[in-house]
């Protein structure tokens, strides 16, 4: 089942984004079977919303591409929650 996964970022900009997304999403591509990424401000800081086909397949990739990548940029994240979409 497919769920949205929200993650805030409250040192996060702009130009932190960029960096993290250009190795998350090579030629601006989502990864296999994402439906949804949108990003943008957020109080002091960025927040990022995905729908990814489920949890554990979000969780791997975060495990393995996000949180490496978003560590390298300097953004820190400061948890994330999930829930299948409504609607």
């Amino acid at each position: 089942m497919a769920v949205a996964v929200i993650i805030d970022f409250p040192d996060g900009n702009a130009q932190k984004y960029e960096q993290v997304t250009g190795k998350l999403f090579p030629e601006g591509k989502l990864p296999e079977g994402w439906q949804v990424h949108i990003a943008g401000p957020a109080g002091n800081g960025w927040q990022v919303v995905h729908v990814v086909p489920s949890q554990e397949q979000f969780e791997t990739s975060a495990r393995e591409q996000l949180l490496p990548a978003a560590q390298q940029a300097g953004a820190h994240h400061h948890g994330s929650h999930s829930s299948p979409p409504t609607g």
